[in-house]
């Protein structure tokens, strides 16, 4: 006995029309990349970004079209920096920014980088106005509200060599953050 088969109900679209129907989003790519002290490369941002002030940040960025997170990391922190990552970059943190303030939802990841390249002097973009090595604990104070989370989720992953996922800089993995 042949089974009855339901017609579809919506006839099936090309691929490409259906992608057309997704919404889009960014990602941006960034390293947590230490001395051998153990502190952590941070730069200042030169001028703010629309809905952000200029702030401290890791070095990374935005995705160029069809570029994967990994040569994203690599790309900007060469750009931003100067430095070649060698290492193998192991995921940290992903976090999904939802759209806000006129940005389309943002897919960022964060890697680690290890330790800085032997040798390697930090040669800023114009991007960046200063660069600096400090310890967790004392980049804390220099952390816009929203970076706290984000930043604390980030440091974890590190200890831990767990990585987060977060929503909005929120770790929701864990439950905290």
């Amino acid at each position: 006995m042949a089974v009855p088969t339901l017609a579809p109900l919506v006839p099936l679209l090309a691929p490409a029309d259906f992608a057309a129907t997704l919404p889009p989003h960014a990602v941006s790519a960034s390293v947590l990349l230490t001395d051998a002290a153990g502190r952590i490369l941070m730069l200042h941002q030169a001028r703010g970004y629309p809905g952000h002030p200029a702030w401290w940040q890791l070095p990374g960025g935005l995705g160029d079209p069809g570029e994967d997170p990994v040569a994203t990391a690599r790309r900007e922190t060469a750009e931003e920096t100067g430095l070649r990552l060698a290492a193998v970059l192991l995921p940290l943190v992903v976090d999904y920014r939802c759209a806000a303030g006129g940005w389309p939802p943002v897919i960022d990841f964060a890697f680690d980088a290890g330790a800085a390249p032997a040798g390697g002097e930090v040669r800023l973009s114009a991007e960046h106005d200063a660069w600096a090595w400090r310890t967790y604990d004392e980049w804390l104070p220099d952390l816009q509200p929203e970076q706290t989370a984000w930043f604390a989720s980030l440091w974890r992953a590190r200890r831990t060599s767990v990585t987060a996922v977060l929503t909005d800089g929120r770790d929701v993995t864990a439950g905290t953050g």
